[in-house]
């Protein structure tokens, strides 16, 4: 039996272009840990490799599999997915196709009408593993749990209870590409990054968010035993900076454990790795004592959620975040050297123009108190969150074009003029960075204690010509960009949007109330 694990190519994505960063795709090494003694396993990226479409059919089909799973992490990877799959059809391949990850657990229905054999819903090592195993032995595919197929014209789903015990999972196939593909170039020349998962499951309702529809609102860990091994077996491949995908690296109620982790980061010498992670801002102020451990520890990027300027907009978003708390936060991890990343978003359907120029003030004030980088996303109603149904309910999306799903653009029905969203959401982009950054190469800002801002400010040194040819293009593109969205919005089919309604009336709820079930069962064996 052999399987191929496909990341495709979206083109250039925002990271990509504007950092130089690529990660590998941690979800299919995942998959192909939990499938390699039962398989050969051969790992397609794509999007780190540069592949075109046709190079991509024709590495499939040279290598011949039985089995093809494609990842939708991302709604960005959906049409590149599908047209490489219609391609395999054309040339003669009958391999049993596989999507998986965040969009298509949350749109199987219109994914499976495209040719797809089968989708996995939700968490894929567990079902994966069985459906190779199934289709190896030339068994039904009936009785795996977790999967989403077509029989004799009928959906058929059934949902699979969440791993509890993350420490079961196997080894992320790591060995399977070279370390030497993925790099965070801003970071340094010679900066090869990794990425790794600690945790599933998020604990906090943020409204735009689909984290908690995929991993559950339970927070599940790894043993800190198990971080050290994975960081053990990443560093001996020559990885010497690491992404933690956990959207939460730290949550309230597991502070003193993630305290241990840290401590046992420093024990065992991985403190030479650079780490990158994602935290809360109020986590930060409510305990200003973990900016040390977290740069002792190795942290040298954090990037927080800002997502507003506006208490209102805050309070809609469910962000559960005071302005007061993030301003805290950015002067506490900078003054500990650690290089501060924030998140906006602006144009949802609540926020007025009034806090948007709120949003702008406040990250510009951020800047003067030691926030590094900036990224301003544009309201995206993405598959699995409560916004996006929210949107199927009153019909305000625009298009369901997924190429347009980039929280580059925007794709709902708002107050705000599309151009304008996205010139303002780029040029108060080039804005922040232009006054902050040049400001500080002509020596016109106090230095930082920030090691890997020197590399980071070279290359955003070198990249200038780019940036301004960009910026100056600016206007003409925003109207471009407005034009191609309603143009995509004269496309949109009603049917496909009660597909989608039902997907979640029926089945994201059912899925959910089976993840808590799961969970408080847990909860009552240890009690």
């Amino acid at each position: 039996m052999k399987v191929a694990l496909v990341r495709t190519n979206p083109g250039k994505s925002g990271y990509a272009s504007a950092y130089g960063y690529i990660a590998p795709p941690l979800g299919i090494l995942s998959l192909a840990g939990a499938i390699r003694e039962v398989a050969e396993v051969k790992v397609i990226d794509a999007e780190a490799r540069g592949l075109a479409e046709e190079e991509t059919v024709a590495e499939i089909e040279a290598f011949d599999p039985d089995i093809v799973g494609f990842t939708t992490i991302a709604s960005t990877y959906v049409n590149p997915s599908l047209r490489i799959v219609r391609r395999m059809r054309e040339e003669g391949l009958d391999s049993f196709v596989v999507f998986g990850g965040h969009h298509s657990t949350f749109t199987y229905p219109l994914v499976l009408r495209e040719g797809v054999d089968a989708v996995v819903i939700g968490e894929g090592e567990n079902t994966f593993q069985e459906l190779v195993k199934a289709l190896k032995e030339r068994g039904s595919i009936r009785n795996v749990k977790g999967i989403a197929y077509v029989e004799k014209g009928d959906v058929k789903v059934s949902y699979r209870e969440p791993i509890v015990n993350l420490d079961e999972l196997p080894m992320p196939a790591y060995d399977l590409v070279d370390s030497k593909t993925y790099r965070a170039t801003i970071l340094g020349e010679n900066a090869r990054i990794a990425s790794v998962e600690t945790s599933r499951g998020c604990p906090y309702n943020c409204e735009f968010c689909s984290a908690s529809a995929m991993w559950g609102h339970a927070w599940r860990f790894k043993s800190n035993e198990r971080v050290i091994e994975e960081l053990g077996f990443i560093k001996s491949l020559g990885y010497n900076w690491v992404f933690f995908v956990d959207d939460n690296f730290v949550v309230p109620f597991k502070y003193e454990e993630r305290l241990k982790l840290l401590d046992a980061i420093i024990e065992n010498g991985l403190n030479e790795i650079n780490f990158i992670i994602q935290i809360r801002a109020d986590i930060i102020s409510k305990h200003p004592e973990i900016a040390k451990k977290l740069a002792d520890a190795g942290v040298r990027v954090a990037f927080m959620g800002i997502e507003s300027g506006s208490e209102e907009v805050l309070n809609s978003m469910r962000k559960g975040l005071r302005k007061n708390d993030t301003l805290r936060a950015v002067q506490l991890l900078s003054e500990q050297g650690i290089i501060t990343y924030g998140g906006v978003i602006i144009g949802a359907p609540y926020e007025s123009r009034k806090d948007r120029k709120a949003t702008y003030k406040f990250v510009q004030m951020l800047g003067d108190h030691g926030l590094d980088a900036l990224q301003i996303s544009i309201y995206t109603p993405l598959p699995g969150s409560d916004s996006f149904y929210k949107a199927l309910k009153e019909r305000s999306l625009l298009t369901l074009n997924w190429d347009l799903y980039d929280v580059l653009r925007p794709v709902i029905r708002t107050k705000e003029k599309l151009w304008r969203l996205y010139f303002e959401s780029r040029e108060k982009t080039y804005m922040f960075y232009f006054k902050k950054w040049l400001h500080s190469v002509m020596g016109k800002a106090e230095e930082y204690s920030k090691p890997v801002l020197s590399s980071a400010k070279g290359y955003v040194v070198r990249r200038m010509p780019h940036y301004i040819k960009n910026f100056l293009k600016l206007p003409v593109e925003s109207f471009l960009v407005q034009k191609r969205i309603l143009n995509s919005a004269k496309k949109l089919d009603e049917s496909t949007i009660r597909i989608l309604e039902e997907v979640y009336t029926r089945h994201i709820m059912a899925y959910l109330r089976m993840f808590h079930e799961a969970m408080n069962q847990k909860r009552k064996t240890k009690a």
